[in-house]
């Protein structure tokens, strides 16, 4: 026992010994310390903040109890990494923002953050495969090197073509199609949207007016998904009515297509 108990009387020495549990209760600090073929476990919504040396009230890092409850109000166990400045902005997190006000566990999300709070990258959480943000445009080309974006044929023609990576769930286009005019006839005929081999994922009709028709299709490219690999999508037409004689190839009247624009993008 140490002297200065043993020169006190029992209740001294009790109140001295309860005074100092609540300072070591207080002051329950981790200097430098190695954890060695050990682990570290936190129970029941526990979390462990980074905080900032210039602020100690600014946590810069959370691993664990993020502070959004699911809605069962239950601790939302994630991770944030926040900006070491006055503001404290956002900068990645695993979380699900709006987990109150959902059904059930939280469909977390893997996001990265700019300063204005705008999600600049994020994996897709309603699909559960790829990247949801950013929009990547998808370039397309002519069918083959002697190609031209325009056809006569009665049979179905590939007029553009692309490589699509296999990375998000979803692939926006804007095409837009038209059939000519050979001697006051007008051109008519169908197109298609094929994905890989054979697949159809987007059909329609291009009118014989002389006038552009717009197809804006979203495809769902959940299917084929697989990361670091590429489908192949192809913009087919063919006629159905039109002058059969005389045109730019003398072969009559012809259907025109051109990719306007085309976007992987989240579910």
């Amino acid at each position: 026992m140490p002297e200065y108990l043993r020169q006190r009387s029992l209740e001294d020495r009790v109140a001295e010994l309860e005074n100092r549990l609540a300072e070591l209760t207080r002051t329950n600090q981790i200097g430098n310390t190695t954890l060695t073929n050990g682990k570290l476990i936190i129970r029941r919504g526990g979390r462990i903040e980074v905080r900032s040396a210039q602020d100690p009230e600014r946590v810069v890092a959370v691993l664990g109890d993020i502070g959004l409850p699911d809605a069962n109000g239950t601790p939302q166990m994630g991770i944030q990494l926040r900006r070491d400045t006055p503001a404290n902005e956002l900068l990645f997190a695993q979380q699900m923002g709006g987990a109150g006000s959902g059904v059930g566990f939280p469909t977390q999300g893997l996001a990265m953050y700019d300063r204005a709070g705008n999600v600049i990258i994020s994996a897709d959480t309603i699909s559960g495969k790829g990247v949801s943000y950013p929009a990547r445009p998808v370039g397309f080309t002519t069918g083959g090197f002697w190609a031209e974006p325009r056809t006569y044929a009665t049979t179905w023609t590939e007029l553009s073509v692309a490589q699509v990576p296999c990375d998000s769930p979803r692939m926006a286009l804007t095409v837009g199609f038209v059939g000519d005019q050979v001697g006051g006839v007008y051109t008519g005929g169908d197109y298609r949207v094929v994905m890989g081999n054979n697949t159809t994922v987007a059909s329609g009709t291009i009118p014989a007016n002389f006038t552009y028709v717009y197809a804006t299709p979203v495809i769902d490219l959940t299917s084929f998904y697989a990361p670091g690999s590429w489908v192949r999508a192809s913009i087919q037409v063919q006629r159905t009515s039109g002058a059969t004689t005389g045109g730019l190839d003398g072969n009559g009247g012809a259907l025109r297509a051109e990719v306007i624009g085309a976007y992987l993008l989240g579910a």
